[in-house]
């Protein structure tokens, strides 16, 4: 086997936890076919998070970077003896974020490690990782988890309460990311999405203007109307591109497809139309994560006036 490897996966899809099992298996004395055994010494030790074979190394709470000290350890641990006289491995999360000075003293160990150590390097950003360190080590890109997998994941670790149809709103809304579904979980971004919901429906049956609904969410929730602006545009464009009723897995997207749109053959508000509001949504979403600084409620109030007259428009047209 390579003695490292660079594993490559996007964010808060598993990477760290495949790493993680993949060493425990390595580990591992009495391994069964593809999983650790669960019960020997060493796996004891790695349910204990205290194996003194398995050193990860990660940036520090408050950090963005892998400081040189923390390589420094690393170093002090390659000199050492495996505590089993057998493999050790070094879990690297985040390599992206390896500075010039980190990386310079990481190279050394790269170039010439000890026999018994492997080396298990992660990153969701691979052009980032610096050439000299990515040319020492065996790249492996892993796919983003299949969808019912996820799904599964989340019925597993996540309460009873919560239907299947939100874990798949979840999942939706992370982008295929189970990681990063069930923070949002945590993160109570269900409640909050059907708040926000409720409101753009109001805007879009005219109970309410787009000023009022700007000027009410700016200051604490900009963020997530965007988020659930671009997720509902996604799904209304495919929806009336396609007439798929599946898209529409929510009362509340099924209440937005009533106020905006048709059956796809009758085009009453032009998909031209749901994509350019979309592309545009995209461009605030970027601007408000800037350093730039920009007006969250002027943009807020412009793309949803855009997003009342589309639906004035339908009604128009039904008149």
């Amino acid at each position: 086997m390579p003695h490292a490897y660079l594993l490559s996966a996007e964010a808060d899809t598993g990477k760290r936890h495949y790493a993680t099992t993949l060493a425990h298996f390595l580990l591992c004395h009495a391994p069964g076919a593809d999983s650790a055994c669960g019960s020997c010494q060493m796996c004891l030790l790695n349910k204990a998070g205290s194996n003194p074979d398995l050193l990860i190394v990660e940036p520090e709470d408050g950090s963005k970077v892998i400081k040189v000290e923390q390589i420094r350890d690393l170093k002090k641990f390659l000199e050492t003896s495996s505590h089993s006289f057998g493999r050790r491995i070094i879990i690297l999360d985040s390599a992206e974020n390896l500075g010039v000075s980190s990386a310079n003293a990481l190279l050394k160990g790269l170039e010439e490690p000890p026999e018994d150590v492997m080396f298990i390097l992660l990153t969701d950003r691979p052009k980032a990782v610096l050439a000299t360190i990515t040319s020492r080590c065996q790249v492996i890109s892993l796919p983003r988890p299949d969808r019912s997998q996820s799904l599964i994941w989340l019925q597993q670790t996540i309460p009873d309460t919560v239907t299947d149809t939100d874990l798949d709103l979840l999942l939706d809304f992370a982008q295929g990311r189970p990681l990063a579904a069930k923070a949002m979980h945590d993160a109570g971004t269900l409640e909050q999405h059907r708040e926000i919901g409720d409101a753009l429906l109001q805007l879009l049956e005219n109970r309410v203007s787009p000023c009022t609904l700007a000027s009410r969410h700016a200051k604490t929730q900009a963020g997530e109307i965007l988020r659930l602006l671009l997720y509902w545009l996604s799904i209304l464009c495919k929806h009336q591109m396609t007439g798929d009723a599946s898209y529409l897995k929510s009362d509340s997207l099924r209440r937005a497809a009533a106020a905006l749109l048709k059956p796809a053959s009758d085009g009453i508000v032009p998909t031209r139309a749901l994509f350019s509001l979309y592309n545009e949504t995209v461009v605030a979403q970027t601007q408000l994560g800037s350093t730039s600084n920009p007006n969250a409620q002027l943009m807020l109030e412009d793309l949803l006036l855009q997003l009342s007259r589309l639906a004035r428009v339908k009604s128009s047209m039904l008149a």
